[in-house]
C-alpha cells in the first residue's frame, strides 16, 4: 500500500510538472526588460520563447510573433528545443507510467514488467525534468550578465523562468519516487520469517 500511494503521489507531480512545462514554454514572460524613458515610466519589453511584447502609452501591451527560426538569436532556438523535448518526455513518462501503477489492471499477469515499466516512466520524467531546468539555469545566468552589463536598460527574470523551474523540479522529485516505490525488490521479493524457518529445521532434525 505504501508503494501504491508513493506511486500515485509521483504520478500527480508528474502531470503538475507538465502543466507547469506547457504554460511556461507558451508564456511571453521569459525575460523582462526596462528602459529609463526621463520622468514617465520606464517603458517595459517581455521576451518570450515565441513572440516579444512591450508596453506602450496608456499601458497597452502590443505583441509580436517571432517569424522565422533562421533569424532567431541562439538563446531562442536552444530554448525551444530543451522545453519541446522536457514536455515530450514527461508527456512520454505519464503515458508510460500508467500501465506500471499498483492501481491499474494492465500487466498484471507480469509483476516485474510491470515494476520496470513504471520505473522507465520515472526515468523519463527525470530526464524531461533536467532538460527543463538545466534550460532554466542557462536562461537565468544569461538575463543576469545581461544586467551586468546593461547600463540604462534593466534585465530582470519573467515570470516564466519560475514555473518552468518549478516544472522541471516536480518533474524530477515525482520520477524519483516514481523510481523508488516500484523497485522490484521493495514490492515483490518476500522474505520467510526467521521462527519458521527454525520450526522447520527443528521438525526436520527430529
Amino acid at each position: 500500500m505504501v508503494s501504491a500511494a508513493v506511486q500515485l503521489l509521483s504520478c500527480v507531480l508528474c502531470a503538475v510538472a507538465l502543466c507547469a512545462l506547457l504554460s511556461s514554454t507558451c508564456m511571453t514572460e521569459w525575460k523582462v526588460i526596462a528602459r529609463a524613458n526621463g520622468d514617465t515610466a520606464p517603458q517595459k519589453e517581455f521576451v518570450g520563447l515565441w513572440k516579444r511584447c512591450s508596453t506602450g502609452a496608456g499601458d497597452t501591451l502590443t505583441c509580436t510573433p517571432f517569424t522565422s527560426i533562421l533569424h532567431q538569436p541562439l538563446e531562442i532556438n536552444v530554448s525551444r528545443a530543451l522545453m519541446i523535448c522536457s514536455i515530450i518526455f514527461c508527456a512520454l513518462a505519464l503515458l508510460v507510467t500508467i500501465p506500471g501503477l499498483q492501481c491499474t489492471n494492465c500487466l498484471d499477469g507480469n509483476e516485474q514488467m510491470k515494476s520496470k515499466t513504471a520505473m522507465v516512466g520515472g526515468g523519463l520524467s527525470i530526464f524531461g525534468g533536467l532538460c527543463a531546468f538545466g534550460l532554466i539555469c542557462w536562461y537565468a545566468y544569461n538575463v543576469t550578465k545581461e544586467f551586468q552589463g546593461s547600463g540604462l536598460v534593466k534585465y530582470e527574470f519573467g515570470q516564466a523562468l519560475f514555473v518552468g523551474g518549478t516544472g522541471g523540479l516536480l518533474s524530477i522529485i515525482g520520477g524519483i519516487l516514481l523510481c523508488v516505490g516500484s523497485k522490484p525488490e521493495n514490492r515483490f521479493r518476500s522474505y520467510p520469517d526467521k521462527s519458521s524457518v527454525s520450526e522447520r529445521q527443528a521438525t526436520d532434525y527430529v
